[in-house]
């Protein structure tokens, strides 16, 4: 039989005192600490550009991309919108080789672009003519009275 006030509690080390730190040795790591990193560097800019002497803003040898449906694309939508009804034939080549060049070259988005956005008022502009004409020559037609002299 044993009493609760016969138990003693387990004998605990004491603890040494810290002293403070005398500011010329750094303090110890504690081993659950993760390791101090390194500070960031700067490393300046270089002051030259590698690709200031290439006149395309390449670098030297370096071919640059083609562009050549997106610049076709954006000629014929252009012409095709000046060229009104027949230039038709024109903006649907326009809105072809935009589309071409859209998937092709999406880098010249510009003139890809441009050319369908020209080919489509193209067309657009082009069956409003066609529709004129045709709403024109109806109706003479059917205004022709089928007699040209006048009776008295």
């Amino acid at each position: 039989m044993t009493n609760a006030d016969d138990q003693t509690p387990p004998a605990v080390p004491p603890v040494p005192p810290v002293e403070p730190p005398t500011g010329d040795t750094p303090p110890p790591a504690s081993p659950y600490s993760p390791p101090a990193a390194a500070p960031p560097t700067y490393t300046p800019a270089s002051p030259q550009n590698p690709y200031a002497s290439a006149p395309n803003g390449y670098a030297p040898g370096a071919v640059a991309p083609s562009r050549g449906l997106s610049i076709a694309s954006m000629i014929l939508g252009i012409l095709g919108v000046l060229g009104a009804g027949p230039g038709i034939l024109l903006s649907i080549a326009a809105v072809i080789t935009g589309h071409m060049g859209q998937r092709r070259q999406p880098y010249a988005r510009g003139f890809w672009l441009t050319g369908l956005i020209t080919g489509y008022v193209g067309i657009l502009f082009g069956l409003l003519v066609i529709a004129f004409f045709v709403f024109f020559i109806i109706l003479a037609v059917a205004s022709d009275s089928g007699s040209y002299y006048y009776n008295s």
